[in-house]
């Protein structure tokens, strides 16, 4: 009880304690800012992991299943999840020996537990080693194995992903969520080139937008543009607990590693692997339905959900256009000279990357 009590009143005293550390990260010389944030990104996730997932708004299940899941299904991709587990079964399949999987920046572990229960019950003998660098979440992921029946198929492992390392031999790589988190992406991406079978493939579901999930310049152009068509009563920001005339982006990289390179990610990738699938989607429509926004919209309202389907129409027509680079990737990825046939939705890797700098080159200009 103490244990979820001590929880909810860092949840709700975030903001405050996001500032005091952003002032500080500020003051500090350049390797003291970062110990800074990892370790505070490293008591946020030990002490409110479970926020996380339940905080996402309504609205948000309405924008994937009608926008996204369309998109992402003709792909071949249910889920992150789903299309993680389709990839390690057909590893499998071309296996004759249990199948590896390393999960980079597992935190909590809990997908890469239901990963290993549905291969126990589909009898795909499986190994999956855990990478994360908090004790405390690997310590509870391997309690909650066992009470799975699957710790026997489990190797959890304390490691700082921004070091080097070298675990040869993984017939499947994921990294969910957690490229966004990394510093060191060139030696994380050598690490993950090393230690990946000759056959072996990188799958990814991540944040590709700018650096502390900030907007791009023609992004903000569009959503403030739209924040002005909203009543008041649907400009609540519950970062903020303001209404405020125009939208307010925050650099959360300020306070914690939470995108602290997020853009630099498919520019590292590449530098390291040729993608065989690279699915971009996401730019304006973000931010409306998140959790600071999202909120405010009620998907059974027909009025909400035209309001949504409008942005949306406008978002999905500049990503296709190239006006600016997306927000989030669904990828898997091989080693150089192994794809045949890539497949890029809307835009390839390789545009994202160009659309990033254009817009880093706006960016810079504007602040000038």
């Amino acid at each position: 009880m103490l244990s979820r009590q001590l929880k909810d009143f860092a949840y709700r005293h975030r903001l405050p304690a996001k500032r005091a550390i952003a002032l500080l990260a500020r003051s500090l010389p350049a390797p003291a800012s970062r110990r800074l944030l990892a370790m505070a990104e490293r008591v946020a996730f030990s002490a409110t992991p479970q926020y996380q997932g339940e905080t996402l708004p309504p609205i948000f299940g309405y924008w994937s299943g009608r926008f996204l899941a369309p998109d992402a299904q003709r792909l071949g991709i249910g889920s992150p999840e789903g299309f993680f587990l389709d990839h390690v079964r057909r590893r499998a399949a071309d296996e004759r020996r249990p199948v590896r999987v390393l999960s980079a920046g597992a935190g909590a572990c809990g997908m890469e537990i239901e990963l290993a229960a549905r291969l126990q019950a589909d009898g795909i003998p499986a190994r999956i080693t855990c990478l994360d660098f908090n004790r405390a979440l690997l310590h509870r992921a391997e309690a909650m194995a066992k009470e799975h029946g699957v710790a026997a198929a489990m190797a959890f492992e304390v490691r700082d992903c921004n070091q080097p390392f070298d675990l040869p031999g993984q017939d499947a790589i994921i990294v969910n969520q957690f490229f966004h988190h990394v510093t060191e992406l060139e030696t994380f991406c050598r690490s993950l080139r090393r230690s990946l079978a000759t056959r072996g493939v990188l799958l990814s579901s991540d944040i590709v937008g700018r650096n502390g999930h900030q907007l791009w310049p023609d992004v903000e152009r569009l959503v403030q543009q739209a924040w002005t068509t909203l009543p008041p009563g649907q400009r609540h920001d519950r970062h903020f607990n303001t209404a405020p005339e125009r939208y307010r982006p925050v650099n959360h990289a300020a306070y914690s590693n939470e995108g602290v390179r997020a853009q630099d990610i498919v520019g590292c990738l590449l530098a390291e692997f040729d993608f065989e699938l690279f699915f971009s989607f996401g730019g304006a429509i973000v931010p409306f339905v998140e959790r600071r926004i999202g909120f405010n919209f009620d998907p059974q309202q027909a009025a909400d959900r035209a309001w949504i389907d409008h942005v949306q129409a406008l978002d999905s027509a500049a990503l296709a256009a190239g006006r600016y680079p997306a927000a989030n990737m669904i990828a898997a990825l091989r080693h150089k000279g192994a794809v045949a046939v890539p497949i890029s939705e809307p835009v390839s890797p390789q545009r994202h990357v160009e659309l990033t700098r254009e817009q880093q080159m706006k960016a810079a200009a504007a602040s000038r």
